[in-house]
């Protein structure tokens, strides 16, 4: 099968008050952290959806191989970063069997998580996965081409999320108990990276 990735990197972390996509996690970007996580989990295409702090976004992905989808739509919602993701995939390679769809605030993504995500997509026969985390299931997620339509007609202000749950059972789940954690406010950085040094 031939997954891509749709990474949701537009926002203007207005809740944070600096460029949250650039905050350095391991010596790396999140947005860059989040591409590699896909590109070395499996995924090809990988189209990064950027809207706001374009070109700072753009250059923190600079050596990777990844695609760039501006959405000058950003600011009304992540519904049209994840049309505009997933416009860009399917231009990139119309025979695309899956696209996951990521997030660049979830400190704790790795490429062995994105590759346990398609394998559970893969063998698990339903037409969506995604990780369960906090009593709840959200991004990273996966679907199949047969949800692309859903996707394509989500509201502006929606995210992945509405139609995982709009079909609970079919979704595979994946066990990630790291992904409660995401960096939105200054005191979500202060906690994780106090947490990392306590490790």
């Amino acid at each position: 099968m031939n997954i891509g990735a749709i990474i949701l990197a537009a926002g203007s972390s207005s809740r944070m008050g600096r460029t949250k996509q650039l905050i350095a996690v391991g010596g790396q970007s999140l947005v860059r952290r989040a591409a590699t996580a896909a590109i070395d989990g499996g995924c090809d295409p990988v189209t990064v959806v950027t809207g706001s702090h374009e070109a700072e976004v753009v250059e923190a992905l600079k050596g990777l191989h990844v695609r760039i989808a501006t959405n000058p739509a950003w600011e009304l919602g992540m519904g049209t970063s994840l049309r505009a993701g997933l416009a860009d995939l399917r231009a990139a390679d119309p025979d695309l069997s899956a696209a996951a769809v990521i997030l660049c605030d979830q400190p704790n993504i790795s490429a062995d998580l994105i590759h346990r995500l398609l394998n559970a997509f893969t063998i698990g026969g339903k037409p969506m996965a995604a990780c369960e985390y906090a009593g709840t299931i959200g991004p990273p997620c996966c679907f199949d081409r047969s949800m692309f339509q859903s996707l394509a007609e989500i509201a502006d202000s929606h995210g992945a999320k509405n139609v995982l749950l709009s079909r609970p059972a079919d979704v595979m789940h994946v066990p990630w108990e790291e992904g409660s954690v995401d960096l939105d406010t200054e005191e979500d950085c202060r906690s994780f990276f106090n947490s990392m040094n306590d490790n």
